[in-house]
């Protein structure tokens, strides 16, 4: 009897679930239509899915990607390696001379939020046919964020962030809105590549110059550098079979860079700022500026890395602090990033000292699995590719899980690969 009176819940609890998974789908067309606009509101976002997603959990289909994926295995591998990481990090209250965490547990916060519960959401959830119109959803936040971005630039209306001079209409600050425009613009070139509609074509023509001219309107090398280098390698993996096309995709890139430097003041200006911090370095040993700090990097970490941490790292919890303590002491130079955030500006590098070689073959094990992963599907094999080249720029010359934003548009893209390959096999 009880079983029979219980049937009627169960059944109504089945097409509940089946209603929010439907939802579910739509609201992961607005998260991607979000992400580019407002970080904020996409954490508000994630606050609505998060009991809708517990609600409909489904533990077989997370399951499922995380015995057959060697992609998701290792961002979780990573995850539990950052977790543990506070285990061995004596600073476990607050790092007062960095002000990017907060405590401890700020760090993790964020890599979960705008990191691997969007990635597991859309795995468990986002249903294969949706997926363009995930990324049409994103691509049209981009277009929008365009329009407000010129209006500024001519004066036409103001924004609390955005200015004449650096015209970001949204984000926080110039690198990430740079670091969005470059990935953009190479999506939309995919698009306008393969699409047959010619007035669609057409429309993306536009939208990669428009786009391409915003990037260099904005003061973020960020974006810059990484469209440039992801191009470049694009370009020799696709057309390595004809040396004509790879000139000609060289040559594009250089008219577009050349007549951006003598036609784009806020683009002169930054690569003039890079070239004197060179003649800085060399000629006055000066090294305390944007691009010496990224360089400098590098030349910290025979100071940073011993035999007590090489394995494992120093910590999450006690990486800034580490940093900033350890390069006051023994280091040579004094660097304001270095002494007074303990931030070295390189992705790569803040995970080798938090989180040691461990860390650091599990961090480049994902871009590896990301590009190698085998899809049937053109456009998702291109980003795969796209996406592992272009975060990995970003990452030279800032840091990956520092950036909410950053993080929020890698996981994004990220789930959307794992998903297709996947439900290809």
């Amino acid at each position: 009897m009880e079983a029979i009176k219980s049937f009627p819940f169960r059944e109504n609890f089945i097409k509940l679930r089946i209603k929010i998974n439907f939802l579910f789908n739509y609201l992961i067309i607005l998260y991607a239509f979000v992400i580019p606009i407002s970080v904020s509101k996409s954490q508000d976002l994630t606050s609505v899915l998060i009991p809708l997603w517990i609600i409909s959990f489904e533990y077989k289909n997370l399951l499922t990607f995380a015995k057959e994926s060697r992609l998701f295995q290792t961002i979780l591998l990573l995850t539990l390696l950052i977790l543990f990481s506070y285990l061995w990090s004596t600073d476990v209250t607050t790092t007062p001379t960095h002000y990017y965490y907060q405590d401890m547990y700020d760090y993790f916060y964020r890599y979960i939020v705008f990191f691997l519960f969007p990635i597991i959401m859309i795995l468990t959830k986002l249903r294969k046919e949706f997926i363009p119109l995930v990324i049409s959803s994103f691509i049209f936040a981009m277009f929008i964020n365009e329009i407000i971005s010129y209006g500024i630039f001519f004066e036409l209306w103001t924004t609390s962030r955005g200015s004449v001079y650096n015209p970001v209409p949204f984000h926080k600050n110039h690198i990430t809105y740079s670091a969005f425009l470059g990935f953009t613009v190479l999506l939309s070139i995919y698009r306008f590549s393969h699409i047959k509609n010619n007035y669609i074509k057409v429309f993306y023509l536009l939208f990669i110059t428009t786009m391409s001219i915003n990037l260099f309107m904005s003061a973020g090398r960020t974006g810059q550098f990484s469209l440039l280098i992801t191009s470049v390698i694009l370009s020799l993996i696709y057309f390595k079979k004809s040396i004509k096309l790879i000139i000609f995709s060289f040559s594009i890139l250089a008219i577009a860079y050349f007549l951006a430097f003598t036609n784009m003041a806020t683009f002169n200006t930054r690569v003039n700022q890079a070239k004197q911090s060179i003649e800085n370095i060399i000629d006055n040993k000066n090294f305390d500026t944007s691009l010496g700090t990224r360089i400098m990097a590098f030349d910290t970490i025979p100071y940073l890395i011993n035999a007590n941490n090489i394995l494992f790292g120093v910590g999450m919890g006690d990486k800034p602090s580490y940093v900033s303590t350890t390069l006051k002491k023994d280091y040579p130079h004094r660097l304001n990033n270095f002494d007074i955030h303990g931030f070295l500006h390189n992705s790569h590098l803040e995970m080798l000292v938090s989180n040691g070689l461990a860390g650091l073959f599990l961090y480049f094990s994902i871009f590896y699995f990301l590009f190698t992963t085998a899809i049937k599907d053109t456009f998702i094999r291109y980003i795969s590719y796209t996406l592992s080249i272009y975060i990995l720029c970003f990452g030279m010359v800032s840091d990956i899980f520092f950036f909410r934003a950053i993080m929020s548009l890698f996981g994004l893209f990220l789930a959307i690969v794992i998903l297709q390959n996947q439900s290809e096999e």
